[in-house]
């Protein structure tokens, strides 16, 4: 357990501190696979923030101190509502966001077994009208725990757009080049999942 103090990153930053602590976030847990300079571990790093895990096993993304977006508020709404696709957020402010930890491992291109759970999850997030960005390289994006359930996080780049495209850049960053042209063409769901099957039991 370390004081949050120690979790903002690259520098120190008064606002980002009292805003945690002003909602009752003063400690936080040294854990997971990267480290910061200072010897804290944490679950992530990115270019707006670093993900750590809190005391009560939640995820907790706070704003880099260095970070070029001035708040994390737009992207903690966009994802509250991709809940179901993306893990559940509980609170969120101009600095963090607090959501339900997902104790899983990021896909590879190898994890074809997940792709049709992963499709059925893009195109949740078509009908509600969110264009993810970054899942043409899912590989960063999209955990899997070990149930096999597929969880798309990070929405940093995320828009709400009138025709996302969040499933052709699945298939597409499969491979499944001529698929997404397809469903581009035919926009139905049950024919994609339809050819999946095929391809999997051939």
């Amino acid at each position: 357990m370390v004081e949050v103090e120690r979790a903002i990153y690259p520098h120190s930053d008064r606002s980002i501190i009292e805003e945690l602590k002003a909602r009752g976030i003063r400690k936080v847990l040294s854990y997971g696979p990267l480290e910061l300079p200072n010897g804290v571990r944490v679950l992530g790093k990115g270019k707006t923030g670093i993900v750590v895990l809190t005391e009560d096993f939640k995820a907790l993304k706070i704003r880099r101190a260095d970070s070029p977006k001035e708040t994390l508020e737009i992207e903690a709404k966009i994802q509250a509502r991709a809940e179901g696709v993306a893990p559940k957020v509980f609170d969120f402010g101009r600095n963090f966001i607090l959501m339900e930890y997902v104790n899983g491992r990021h896909i590879s291109r190898e994890d074809v077994d997940v792709l049709p759970k992963l499709v059925e999850k893009a195109h949740e997030l078509d009908s509600r009208g969110i264009q993810h960005d970054e899942l043409v390289r899912p590989w960063k994006n999209v955990l899997r725990d070990e149930g096999g359930n597929v969880y798309i996080l990070d929405y940093d780049d995320a828009s709400i757009r009138p025709n996302p495209r969040n499933v052709t850049s699945v298939l597409t960053a499969f491979g499944l080049v001529d698929l997404a042209k397809e469903y581009s063409r035919v926009k139905d769901i049950k024919y994609v999942l339809e050819r999946l099957s095929q391809f999997f039991h051939a």
